[in-house]
This record gives structure tokens, sequence and C-alpha cells, in this order.
């Protein structure tokens, strides 16, 4: 196979393909790669050593790093392959009442109309974003001699879609892509960009990039897959998601090389590097936030920082539900003032529109550190004052000034999960209670509820709760019963209502997403379980 085609596909075949331990040999070869990190021959500009090499033995790995390299990227194909069976058609009745209740809150519907019709951009004389196309945007900057394309979306077809728009703009070479971070929406499209593989463009990121890699495509990634489809609703049908709060649906083709990255050739590690691609100079600058390997690109010929994914029009995901290690809000916040301190004239998100006008950028900016730094100091304040997670989530609120932000409305993040991240992070699982150290679980306390008053009375208790729009406690009592007994069809329904109605009352569309799914798989539409092998049968379970 010819250098430069380091490109990871992925085409599954079995769900047994995908099993901790398959992911724990697979992830070898990538492991291995991470060393680099504490390689003192390792400098900014990451000189050409070894590059080729590099390429071509990736590519000799084959389908070991090809599956290690699933991760996010997969939800909607891998998930719509492997967990998005069916159990047979949706009863007409279930399905009616999920659609007649599933209405999404209004700003959430109107949130995504308002800014993710496709289109090509133009920021500057020289910037242009493409935004609509896919989950993520995709910048093109052009200079005298190329351009540089930084992100390229989730998928080579989007990827595809985005560079043919490009193309009506410029046919300038592409002489470097730029990764802001390791997301998938942001890296698994890059080989639509690459028009010789056999001479391929500068490929720039930072290098916690490979520890990145390494933390999702772990032993956990089914697990972290599982929830991942949940969260990102990729199995939910067009009538119940519009959208995905801070871009369009993930933009997955169905072919076996949908998902192409090719794996960069450039590092960065300080805080600020210098570089010249296209015959433009710019600055790589590391803006921590939303990832570790967050990175920033300063165009000072146009003023304009491109800020990735640590601003877009939204409440920022300072916890995904999904699973995801705890965010350090108080490195999120200076990364911020970072941006702040070059005084930019354009604000390039790789996530919503652009911003422009010095001020005004500083009037989206600085509401939203201040955001952050509340979340995270009212937290705080509340663990000193003994109080637990879940009643910090449930009094933490914005101040006035800036619940009406409109970069600070909860389509995706929200302050009540923040909240809970911040208080695992400073003080891990446990909650200070003693009776939380040593808990039922939630199937033996179920049996003890269902023991103390009856299953029926559980269920009579959950219809009235329902009634009475107390979602909340008509889906605990329901979920106790199904515990004991799966085959309830009253607590059923109760639950897969519930579900619903809380999932329609979210603004955050990864709540809304994760509730309708669920709701979902209740209703015996979806199979979004994990797969667990039989150590000497081979056979595979489904667990609850």
């Amino acid at each position: 196979m010819a250098p430069g085609r380091s490109l990871f596909t992925y085409s599954p075949s079995d769900p047994a393909s995908v099993t901790t331990r398959g992911c724990i040999k697979a992830n070898a070869p990538l492991a291995s790669r991470t060393n680099d990190i504490n390689n003192p021959k390792m400098n900014d500009q990451s000189e050409e050593r070894k590059e080729k090499p590099r390429i071509r033995q990736l590519t000799m790995e084959g389908r070991a790093v090809a599956s290690a390299v699933l991760g996010i990227a997969l939800l909607a194909y891998v998930g719509s392959k492997i967990w998005g069976t069916t159990r047979g058609s949706l009863p007409s009745t279930y399905r009616e009442r999920m659609l007649r209740h599933a209405d999404a809150e209004k700003d959430l519907v109107e949130h995504p109309i308002q800014i993710h019709k496709p289109e090509v951009r133009k920021v500057t004389e020289n910037i242009y974003m493409a935004i609509g196309y896919a989950l993520a945007n995709s910048i093109m900057l052009i200079g005298p001699d190329g351009i540089v394309i930084v992100d390229v979306t989730e998928s080579y077809e989007s990827g595809r879609e985005v560079f043919a728009a490009f193309r009506n703009i410029t046919k300038k070479p592409v002489k470097a892509i730029v990764y802001t971070h390791n997301h998938a929406d942001h890296t698994y499209g890059a080989r639509a960009f690459i028009e010789d593989p056999n001479n391929p463009p500068e490929i720039w990121a930072h290098i916690g990039i490979l520890k990145e890699f390494k933390r999702t495509f772990s032993s956990i990634t089914q697990a972290f897959m599982v929830r991942a489809m949940r969260q990102f609703g990729a199995l939910l049908p067009d009538e119940i998601t519009s959208g995905r709060g801070i871009g369009q649906k993930l933009q997955y083709g169905t072919s076996k090389n949908s998902i192409g990255v090719v794996y960069p050739n450039k590092y960065v590690q300080q805080q600020v590097t210098e570089f010249n691609a296209a015959g433009l100079n710019m600055s790589i600058v590391h803006i921590p936030g939303e990832t570790d390997d967050q990175i920033g690109v300063w165009f000072p010929d146009d003023k304009a920082f491109l800020c990735a994914d640590d601003i877009y029009r939204a409440f920022p995901n300072l916890y995904a539900i999904r699973g995801t290690p705890n965010r350090d809000l108080m490195q999120w916040a200076r990364s911020i003032d970072v941006m702040l301190s070059f005084r930019p004239q354009y604000l390039v998100p790789s996530h919503t529109n652009p911003v422009i006008g010095e001020d005004n950028i500083r009037d989206i900016l600085v509401p939203y550190r201040d955001a952050i730094q509340f979340v995270h100091d009212q937290t705080v304040r509340y663990i000193n004052q003994g109080l637990s997670p879940e009643e910090i989530a449930e009094i933490i609120k914005l101040p006035k000034s800036l619940q009406g932000h409109p970069y600070l409305k909860e389509f995706y993040g929200t302050v009540g999960w923040s909240a809970k991240s911040v208080f695992n992070a400073y003080l891990g699982w446990f909650n200070g209670d003693a009776v939380s150290l040593n808990p039922l679980t939630a199937k033996a306390r179920a049996e003890r509820m269902v023991k103390l008053v009856g299953a029926s009375k559980l269920v009579q208790t959950a219809k009235e709760a329902y009634a009475s729009n107390d979602y909340q406690w008509a889906l605990e009592l329901s979920s106790q019963v199904l515990l004991v007994d799966n085959s309830n069809s009253e607590a059923r329904e109760i639950k897969i209502d519930s579900l619903i109605s809380l999932g329609s009352r979210q603004i955050s569309r990864n709540g809304r997403n994760y509730y309708m799914t669920s709701a979902f798989e209740e209703a015996g539409t979806y199979y979004v379980k994990f797969w667990r092998r039989k150590e000497k049968e081979g056979n595979r379970n489904t667990t609850n």
C-alpha cells in the first residue's frame, strides 16, 4: 500500500467483534504510540523524523488499529449495525403515543433552525466556514500558496460535500490540516480533503491527542459507545430528533470507507507555536477546555481567532453524559482569558456561527467565562456547606445577569450536570453520607419496596404521580416494579410515558436524546445494551 494512506476505516460484521478484550488488544498499537508524549526528541515543530515510516506502519497494522479507532465516530454507523437492532415493529399505539408526547421545547426546536442551514459562509477575504453540513464546522483559510483546512467533519461523505463546496471558491491545493482536538466530528473526515494520498499535507494537532485517543479507544469503549448513542440520539427516528444543540445531526455514511482518519504528522506542545502554511503566518494556541488537547488558531492578518470547541452558542458541555473524565473548569475559564488577550476582531468557532467585532466578541467571551467560573465557585461553596451532588444540582442556578445570555442557554450542557462533575472532581463518588458507603443495589432496593407495599400499590402511585406531572417520581416507581417483574405491562407503559415526558421538557439536546432513546429501548424498539461474552461458550447475553 502506498505511503500516506494511513486511513483508519472500520466495517463491523458481528457484535462480538466489539468486546472489552478485543478493544484492549486492538488498542495496543495506538497505546504504544502515546509513548511519544515523553519523547525528548519531539519538539514543537515535530521535525520530519520517521513520518513516512509512521504512515506505513499504521497502514500495515490494519484492522488492529482500525478497531481501536471506532470510538464516538462510529456512534451512528456502528451503532445502527450493532446495537440498533429491533425486536420487531413498534406497535402503532406505542408509536403514536410516543410521537404525540415527544414535542420538543420551542426554544430547542427553533435553535438549530436559526443556525444550521448548510452553507459556506464568508467570514473574511481569507476565511470561509462550512456550517450546517455536519455536526461540526469545517473552516478554510486561503493563502497565496494554497489553503489550510481546520477541522474536517465526522465522515468521508460529509467531508467530501464540504470540500466540493470549498472548491467552488478556490482550486488551490491543501497545504495543511489542523485538528483542533480529538473528537470524531473534527477528525474523522480527513480523507476527503487529501487529493494525493501519496503526498499528504501537514496535519497538525496537539501532542495530547495521542493520550486522548488512548483514553477513548480503551477497554471501556463498548460502554462508552452505548451511552454515547443515547446522548446523540443516533437511533432515534427523524420525527423525534431535530438537530443536536450545537450542530446538525451526525453525518455518517453506510460504507466501510465512511470513517477515514489520517494520523497527524505535526505536533505542538507549548502554549503558542508559530507556523507558516500556504504562505500564511499563524499561531497554534493551546486552549484546554472541552478537551485537554484543544487548540485554537490565531490568524493575525485578519485578527481572527479560531476557538475550536471552547465556545459555541449553547451552555458549555462541562460534563458529557455519555461518560467523560471531569473537565477542568478553571482551566477552561483561563483559556477564554487567553482568547481575550488576543483582542480578536473575528471569532470563528467549530460549532455554530462566527462572531464579528471586538466588542461583540468580548460580550460573549466574558459572560461565557464568568458562567464557567460561577458554576465552579458556587459548587465548591456548597460542597463546603456539606451538600450532596444532587442537592447542589437542584439549587444551583446562574445569576440573572447570565441566565438570559443567548450563548448560555442550556441547549447542550446543563448547570446541574456540571455541578455534579465539579463535586466528583474534588471529592470523588462518595457524597459524605454513611448511608451511601455500601448502599443496596437498585434491584435489592426495589425487591424490598415491592415486599413492603406491593407492586400494585407502586403502580397505582406511579400512575397518580404521572397524572399530576410528577414524571420523575413516576419514572422511579415504575422502574422499581420492572426491576422485580419485567413483564409488568402497566409499569412499562408508565415508564415509557415518563421518559418521553421528561425528554420533551428538556432544552438540552443531549438530555432529550438520552430520555427518548431510553423510552424506545423500553418499548422494545432497540437493543442498546452491553454485550457480555461467556468465557467458554462464547455466547452473547444482554444485561439490564
